[in-house]
């Protein structure tokens, strides 16, 4: 064998071994982790089958996200990467409920919702509500939203949220991410 041959299968198992070590590594998470958990307040909101308690899902991982149907970026991109993140869980996925709360009042109606919602994946829960419904529940969450004026096509400007927080209630896990829409 001569000498490039020593060399490229020296190269070959120096970067297989590179391979292995980096698959190895445990995932990085990036984020706060609130220590100790924030007991999360129940709310009732309506839903496009009448009204939805989150205590409902009790025993569920719940990701709550807030955002607006009328979203043109981060809110479809978001729904879009939970619902491959859901796909990769296979069969656990059926332990995890994602509630998309559109916090457009003025536009959104629990229809709405629910279809924009749903076309992300089936399982996925659109809610919203009354000005005063949603504004209790953004600040119970620490959710900052802020509705802009409507022009003349009924398009507004939006901006709600400012990073992603997790919590837990007293026994099962929820997970909501404000929005940076």
């Amino acid at each position: 064998m001569d000498r490039r041959n020593i060399l490229f299968i020296i190269l070959v198992i120096l970067i297989a071994g590179i391979a292995v070590y980096q698959y190895s590594i445990p995932p990085t998470f990036n984020g706060t982790q609130i220590d100790p958990p924030k007991q999360m307040p129940d709310f009732t909101l309506p839903s496009l089958n009448g009204s939805t308690q989150l205590s409902s899902f009790r025993g569920k991982i719940t990701v709550i996200f807030f955002g607006f149907t009328n979203c043109m970026d981060i809110c479809p991109a978001t729904l879009a990467k939970l619902n491959v993140a859901l796909d990769k869980l296979g069969e656990n996925a059926n332990d995890v409920r994602v509630v998309f709360i559109s916090v457009d009042y003025q536009r959104d109606t629990p229809e709405t919702v629910a279809t924009y919602a749903s076309k992300f994946r089936p399982d996925f829960i659109g809610l919203t509500g009354t000005q005063t419904e949603i504004d209790s529940v953004t600040k119970d969450y620490g959710i900052y939203y802020k509705l802009g004026t409507p022009d003349a096509n009924g398009s507004g400007t939006y901006r709600s949220g400012d990073g992603t927080r997790p919590a837990r209630p007293a026994r099962d896990d929820l997970v909501y991410g404000p929005t940076a829409c």
